[in-house]
C-alpha cells in the first residue's frame, strides 16, 4: 500500500515540478490560467416521506430532508498538454432544521455549514493518451461518482485513458481514497490497500456497443470482479444485456453472479422499457464498491430499490417504465419495480419488495433544472428507504 501511494505522490510531485519550473520560461502558461473556465452550480434539495416512525408523517420536519448546495470550480486551458482543475462544494440547511426539515442528504449537522475540496487534480494529454492524478470524479460500472444527492462522492486516484485503437477506449485507474456522499472526509478506499480498475469500451460494429471492466479490490478479502455489457439497436428497438461477477477471496466466502436484460422503444408519444435481472446466491450483493454499495448498475434498479434491494443476493427482479414528454424539455416518467427475494437473500429472505416511482424533470430554463419525484416503496424495512 505504501509503495502504491508513494508512486502517486511521486507522480504528482513530478507534474507539479514540471509546471512550476516552466512558469517563467513560457509566457503561454499565464494564458492557460487566464483562459481557463469557471463553472458553478446551485442546488436545492427537499425530500419528505410518510414513514410513521415515532408518530411522524408526510411533510413533518422529522421525516423531511433539506439541503442547499453551492459548487464552484475552475479548469485551466491546456498548456503543453498539462492542465489542472479544482472544485469546491458547500452545503447548508439555510435554517430549515427545526422548521421544515430536520435531516440532510449529506448528514450535515444543523449548526454547521460544511465545505470541502471535492476535486483537485493535475492532468496531462498527449496524442490519444490522457492522465489525471489527484481528487476527481470517476465514471465506471462498479466504482462511480453518483449524483443522486446534492453532490457526488469523489475519489483520490490515478486515472489513465487511451484511444489509440479505433472506436475503442481503454481505461486504467488506481483508487486510494473516497469521500462518500454521507461522509465528511476522504477515507481509505477498501481498507488501506487501494483498488485497481481496468476497462475497455468498443464501438467498432455499427449499432453495437461493448464494454468490459475488471476490478481488484485490495480489501481484507481481495475481491476480483468483472462487469460486461453489450447494447445495440434493431430498427427502433434498443436491446442491452449485462453480466456481473464478484469473487471475494476470504474464508468461507462464495462468489456471486448477476445478469440483466433490458429492452426499450418509443411507441407513439411514449418511451417504454422493460428490464429483468437475476442475482444469484453468494457472499456479496451485486452493488457498486463505491459509496458503501448503496447503488447498483443493474437495469432493474430504481430510486428506492437499489444496491440493497435490486442488488440483493438471491433476488429476481423486473422493472417497467413508461415516459412521455408532453411539452418540450419536460419529461414525466412512471416506473414499477418488483423484487422477489429468495430464502438466501441478503435483503428480506422469502419476501417480496416493490417500488412505484413517478418522476418529473424540466430543463427549459437556461442553466436551471427542476426535478421532482414521488416514491411509494414496500421493502419490508430493508434499505435506505425502509419502506
Amino acid at each position: 500500500m505504501i509503495r502504491y501511494q508513494s508512486s502517486i505522490k511521486w507522480l504528482l510531485s513530478i507534474l507539479l515540478l514540471t509546471v512550476c519550473c516552466n512558469v517563467y520560461a513560457e509566457g503561454s502558461f499565464r494564458d492557460a490560467v487566464k483562459n481557463g473556465k469557471v463553472n458553478g452550480e446551485l442546488k436545492v434539495w427537499y425530500q419528505t416521506n410518510d414513514r410513521s416512525t415515532g408518530g411522524h408523517n408526510f411533510l413533518d420536519k422529522e421525516n423531511s430532508i433539506f439541503d442547499a448546495g453551492l459548487n464552484i470550480g475552475y479548469t485551466t486551458s491546456p498548456w503543453y498538454g498539462f492542465g489542472a482543475g479544482i472544485n469546491f462544494y458547500a452545503v447548508d440547511d439555510l435554517g430549515a432544521n427545526g422548521n421544515i426539515a430536520n435531516n440532510s442528504a449529506h448528514r450535515i449537522d444543523a449548526s454547521e455549514s460544511v465545505a470541502w475540496l471535492g476535486e483537485a487534480y493535475i492532468s496531462y494529454k498527449k496524442s490519444n493518451t490522457a492522465i489525471k492524478a489527484g481528487r476527481q470524479n470517476i465514471n465506471s460500472p462498479l466504482i462511480n461518482s453518483d449524483d443522486w444527492a446534492v453532490f457526488p462522492n469523489s475519489f483520490e486516484a490515478l486515472w489513465l485513458q487511451n484511444t489509440d485503437i479505433k472506436d475503442t477506449s481503454i481505461t486504467a485507474a488506481y483508487i486510494t481514497k473516497e469521500r462518500k456522499i454521507k461522509g465528511d472526509t476522504f477515507e481509505d478506499f477498501a481498507g488501506d490497500n487501494g483498488s485497481l480498475m481496468l476497462g475497455a469500451e468498443n464501438k467498432s460494429i455499427p449499432g453495437l456497443a461493448l464494454k468490459g471492466y475488471y476490478y481488484h479490490i485490495r480489501s481484507a478479502s481481495n475481491i476480483d470482479s468483472f462487469y460486461f455489457e453489450a447494447s445495440g439497436k434493431i430498427k427502433n428497438i434498443n436491446i442491452a444485456g449485462q453480466y456481473l461477477y464478484f469473487n471475494p477471496d476470504g474464508p468461507g466466502a462464495d462468489s456471486t453472479n448477476a445478469a440483466g436484460f433490458q429492452i426499450s422503444s418509443k411507441i407513439g408519444l411514449f418511451d417504454l422499457s422493460g428490464a429483468y435481472s437475476r442475482v444469484g446466491t453468494g457472499s456479496m450483493m451485486a452493488a457498486r464498491f463505491s459509496d458503501g454499495g448503496c447503488k447498483t448498475p443493474l437495469y432493474t434498479q430504481t430510486i428506492s430499490g437499489d444496491g440493497d434491494i435490486a442488488g440483493a443476493t438471491d433476488t429476481n427482479s423486473i422493472k417497467l417504465t413508461a415516459g412521455i414528454t408532453p411539452i418540450e424539455k419536460f419529461t414525466v416518467s412512471l416506473s414499477y419495480g418488483y423484487y422477489d427475494h429468495g430464502r438466501a437473500s441478503s435483503a428480506s429472505p422469502g419476501n417480496e419488495s416493490e417500488s412505484i416511482e413517478l418522476t418529473m424533470k424540466y430543463t427549459g430554463w437556461e442553466n436551471i433544472t427542476l426535478f421532482a419525484a414521488y416514491v411509494n416503496s414496500d421493502h419490508n424495512g430493508v434499505g435506505g428507504w425502509k419502506g
